[in-house]
């Protein structure tokens, strides 16, 4: 009797577990967060494109010149998450 007792309990104990946890969800973002967010992700897209192009390139004027676009993305880039990063704590 006393082992049909614990296995009750187990079951009840991995019903409990089972069960998911209430999740909150996160406050939405503020129109201009959400703006520079679809900025970062273009610019991203736009790093990883010249990137490709880069690799893919041969000729010294060439790679000079990707490699200006892409160090004045990632500028770009670290300004915009910075930008973000500022607006989500202020929110």
């Amino acid at each position: 009797m006393a082992a049909k007792k614990k296995s009750a309990s187990r079951k009840s104990v991995a019903k409990k577990a089972a069960k998911p946890a209430k999740r909150r969800l996160p406050a939405p973002l503020p129109p201009e967060v959400m703006e520079l967010d679809r900025r970062i992700a273009i610019l991203r897209n736009n790093l990883r494109e010249l990137t490709e192009q880069a690799a893919a390139s041969s000729g010294a004027s060439t790679e000079e010149l990707l490699s200006d676009r892409i160090a004045d993305r990632e500028a770009q880039l670290r300004l915009l998450i910075k930008q973000r990063d500022e607006r989500v704590k202020r929110s």
